[in-house]
């Protein structure tokens, strides 16, 4: 190749990582990856991993590559390249390997820990740690998060950093759901060695900003959506002119509700989604990725069944368009904050937790003609329900990413397309409804891969409490990414205090402690004040808090009328009270029986426009005299966890006794038909590794060597033997992650 030439290879992530360390250009924007950006590359990486593992086929030589795109780069020295282009994904990556590297040290997995060191870190002059992503500003934040130290935000931290820290914070969630320990080592192989990016290597700085430049900025590229609009308006020939200007409208004005440049996009793909796809439910197949890969040869392909056959058609077909994009603005908006307005608050919150598809849902119920009011009831019945479907999920440990409710909202988008009212919209979705008390409320809490659903399902009581009481709706605050509530455990970790006398056992306290009901938010600065301090001592301060958490402070309910009228309007008398002298088991039945009825409230189908299922289960089942376990509920979606497998495939029984031991003492749990593992406490786990966490109080736990069965023989086996057996012996197939 001449000299000088523009080159390009290809890298896996172990060759790419481990050979030499990147800076960036002055010219590269901030690091600015959305939640939803970073959600659908690991869901992406995961769904390749889960595929290829599900096959038997993770080291294959034939395997595909995942393929990550193109970057740019220049070649400064033997160990030191200049990243020209490519830095989103770059940075995304080099987070997901700390938090893997993390991971894998505290599951003690060393051949893990090695490997991703390798393309973490390199050093520098005088031994220095530097990070193979070399950037100054980054430099503390990376190394608190390598060394498993505390970091604080600086208050003057660059917008890069901020965002640096979100996003390491939402893939630390994201592993926490989807990785368990079994697995760590073989996805850490498969993305180190199958994971490929192609690199575009310049011979200087200057070409390699040309490059950039080209790729990023030269010409006008037509869009997808630049090319639907040429088709049409050229097929509609009349008023073009004026066709155009009103198209060119539409996309600044969705443009500019969220500075997004992609959501004219977005909306089309919606649309067409909404009113014309042939959807069988299932989001892998019908004319749903078509649509996702290239809108406009679908439409093109399909014009027939949009009924585009003559100019005519066309010319309606534009114009339906823009009246429905004038309704997406709209709920554009209402996604920004919590929108009181016809009760559109919902759109926010379903937003907020991800569920991207609701917009195609909404869209497929409202007609082009349909004024502001009746479109904004619909919008927010279908919210409304959708909201109410993810509350269900998250209690019954369902997953809950975007790609979980496609089957569900594909499935219902033909029927709403029928619906000419609001009436029909609530009868579609009423039939829906499922028939709850909200009992799993009552052990419902916080494991290592549930913090963000307590996080949502506490905001929203809280900001229910606080209007009820006639004060601001401050969920937006509760809810923003920079954190600024916290969750607080009334319990500090400190079983000593309450082991033996209120407790039985260590676990049980640990399981306890983390139940919803003894949950709270509160300001960050409050909430590190308190430290670990005694509830008896801190309740006294919780009086200047929200009601949730005040209303444990001593005589907060005196003088208090509206208060007095919510408890009863709320049936809450006897349960949202101060607790006074009640032992640890007594506050965690009456907090989370409180919880519950104030779901029943928030969630209740009248309330949110809907009409309830037949032979709905009584709201006040008797409370217990010891904290509750929670009626197992049919599951909509089958948990993919090896112990879920083994059920599933007749290998272990339902009600199997699991055992193991820590620190002396002997821990026993049973497994249902699901493979949802419950302690003694009533506390239920999807996971091995979460149950196993609870049971040591330790940070990580590999679950399945930690439990184990004792066979009909007196064999003592861990889960992990039994698995293994059952493959060998043909009768379990090949695991996939959760």
């Amino acid at each position: 190749m001449a000299a000088g030439a523009i080159q390009g290879d290809t890298f896996d992530l172990k060759e790419l990582f481990g050979q030499a360390r990147y800076q960036i250009e002055y010219y590269q924007r901030e690091y600015a990856w959305s939640a939803q950006d970073v959600s659908t590359l690991l869901e992406d990486l995961f769904e390749a991993f889960g595929t290829l593992q599900s096959q038997g086929r993770l080291h294959s030589r034939d395997a595909e590559a995942f393929f990550l795109g193109p970057f740019v780069y220049v070649q400064q020295s033997r160990t030191q390249r200049f990243l020209v282009d490519g830095q989103q994904r770059f940075t995304t990556l080099h987070l997901l390997f700390l938090h893997l590297f993390r991971a894998a040290v505290e599951w003690r997995q060393r051949d893990a820990v090695s490997k991703l060191e390798r393309v973490i870190t390199d050093f520098g002059p005088g031994n220095r740690l530097m990070f193979r992503l070399d950037i100054d500003e980054r430099q503390d934040a990376l190394e608190a998060l390598y060394r498993d130290r505390p970091y604080e935000l600086p208050p003057q931290a660059s917008l890069s950093v901020r965002n640096l820290h979100e996003r390491s914070r939402q893939i630390a969630d994201l592993l926490e759901e989807r990785l368990e320990a079994e697995h760590c080592p073989q996805f850490v192989d498969w993305l180190l060695s199958k994971v490929v990016l192609v690199g575009i290597r310049a011979p200087s700085r200057d070409s390699g900003f040309r490059i950039f430049e080209s790729m990023n900025d030269r010409g006008a590229r037509l869009t997808p959506v630049d090319l639907v609009k040429s088709f049409l308006l050229s097929n509609a020939r009349r008023d073009e002119e004026k066709l155009n200007e009103q198209w060119r409208r539409m996309l600044a004005e969705l443009t500019s509700v969220r500075d997004d440049t992609d959501a004219p996009r977005t909306f089309l793909k919606a649309a067409l989604l909404a009113r014309y796809a042939d959807l069988d439910g299932d989001s892998d197949t019908g004319d749903g990725p078509e649509i996702d890969a290239a809108l406009h040869i679908w439409v093109r392909k399909h014009r027939e069944r949009i009924g585009l056959r003559h100019p005519d058609d066309y010319f309606r077909f534009v114009e339906d368009l823009l009246r429905l994009a004038g309704h997406h603005r709209t709920f554009l908006e209402a996604c920004k904050r919590p929108y009181p307005d016809q009760g559109l608050s919902a759109l926010y919150y379903n937003d907020t937790n991800g569920l991207s598809g609701q917009m195609a849902m909404i869209l497929a119920a409202i007609h082009p003609h349909d004024t502001d009011t009746p479109a904004k009831q619909k919008a927010a019945l279908i919210a409304n329900f959708l909201d109410r479907l993810y509350v269900e999920r998250i209690l019954n440990d369902e997953p809950v990413q975007a790609k979980d409710f496609h089957h569900d909202i594909h499935r219902l988008i033909p029927r709403l397309r029928h619906c000419a009212t609001t009436a029909e919209v609530a009868g579609v979705l009423s039939a829906e409804l499922p028939d709850t008390a909200f009992q799993q409320v009552v052990t419902f809490g916080m494991r290592g891969n549930t913090k963000a659903q307590v996080r949502y399902l506490l905001a929203r009581l809280t900001a229910y409490v606080e209007t009820g009481l006639g004060r601001t709706d401050l969920s937006a605050g509760y809810l923003g990414a920079e954190r600024h509530w916290q969750i607080e455990h009334l319990y500090a970790n400190h079983p000593e205090r309450h082991v033996p006398n209120e407790v039985p056992d260590e676990a049980t306290f640990r399981a306890w402690r983390a139940r919803l009901g003894v949950l709270v938010l509160l300001r960050r600065s409050d909430n590190a004040s308190y430290n670990d301090l005694p509830l008896e001592t801190k309740r006294r301060h919780y009086a200047r808090e929200n009601a949730l958490a005040a209303i444990l402070a001593p005589d907060y309910r005196k003088n208090h009328p509206a208060l007095r009228r919510f408890i009863a309007d709320n049936d809450i008398e006897g349960h949202f009270r101060e607790l006074g002298n009640a032992t640890m088991g007594q506050a965690v039945e009456i907090r989370g029986e409180l919880y519950r009825r104030l779901c029943l409230r928030i969630w209740d189908p009248h309330r949110l426009g809907l009409r309830p299922p037949p032979f709905q289960t009584p709201t006040s089942p008797p409370p217990p005299t010891t904290p509750a376990a929670a009626a197992p509920a049919p599951r909509r979606r089958p948990l993919r966890t090896d112990l879920a497998r083994l059920m599933r495939q007749g290998i272990l029984a339902p009600g199997t006794r699991i055992e193991a031991d820590h620190a002396g003492r002997h821990h026993t749990a049973t497994v249902d038909a699901d493979g949802v593992i419950t302690l003694p406490s009533g506390d239920r786990y999807t996971s091995a590794d979460e149950a196993g966490k609870t049971v040591c109080g330790t940070r990580r736990c590999t679950g399945m060597t930690f439990w184990h069965i004792t066979t009909a023989d007196g064999l003592r086996l861990s889960l992990r033997d039994v698995r293994n057996q059952a493959q060998q012996q043909g009768r379990l197939t090949t695991a996939r992650t959760r």
